[in-house]
């Protein structure tokens, strides 16, 4: 072979390996996400089915309690019986399920106020589960209510919007009508 042979070879392999590393596509680099994910706990789980009535009295004796009838209607019990404002009774249903576990603190019950509540609210599910929870004092942060259910010793702090929102009913039962007066 010829010396002009040779260095058209080696110059047309050198473009194709140039060619081949200029096209090489690299693959993306996926980044490991290094921050753990917080499982977000709710006080009613999704398995229990959904409420079917929802009592509330406070330590002052003021009483609100709405239960769905046998066409699926809510319905007021307490302060009087009479008709439920449907969006207002199904919004504090929804809030339920929303009530979020901010943290299991070890905080013995009486020091969170849970010995004589400020509220006690019963929730009736449609899977035949009755829960029975007692809220004590805003935490020292004011980001939540201590809490516990069915009467354990195990106190969580349960955020304090999804709360004030249910407990607002005590105050504000959800009357079809507002002019319907409270005995």
């Amino acid at each position: 072979m010829k010396r002009s042979t040779w260095i058209v070879l080696v110059i047309f392999l050198a473009l194709v390996g140039l060619l081949l590393y200029l096209n090489q596509k690299e693959a993306p680099v996926e980044e490991a996400d290094t921050t753990p994910t917080e499982m977000v706990e709710y006080l009613f789980g999704a398995t229990d089915g959904l409420p079917s009535s929802i009592d509330i009295e406070a330590r002052t004796g003021e009483r609100v309690a709405i239960e769905r009838n046998e066409a699926g209607q809510w319905v007021l019990k307490q302060p009087i019986e009479t008709e439920a404002n449907q969006g207002s009774a199904e919004a504090a249903a929804s809030q339920l399920s929303a009530l979020r576990i901010i943290s299991r603190p070890e905080v013995a019950p009486d020091e969170a106020g849970l010995v004589e509540p400020s509220y006690v609210m019963t929730v009736k599910l449609t899977g035949g589960t009755v829960e029975v929870v007692r809220i004590g004092d805003l935490t020292p942060t004011s980001s939540g209510y201590y809490t516990n259910v069915n009467g354990s010793d195990e106190v969580l702090i349960v955020g304090k919007t999804g709360l004030d929102a249910l407990l607002t009913l005590v105050t504000s039962p959800p009357f079809l009508d507002s002019l319907t007066p409270i005995p």
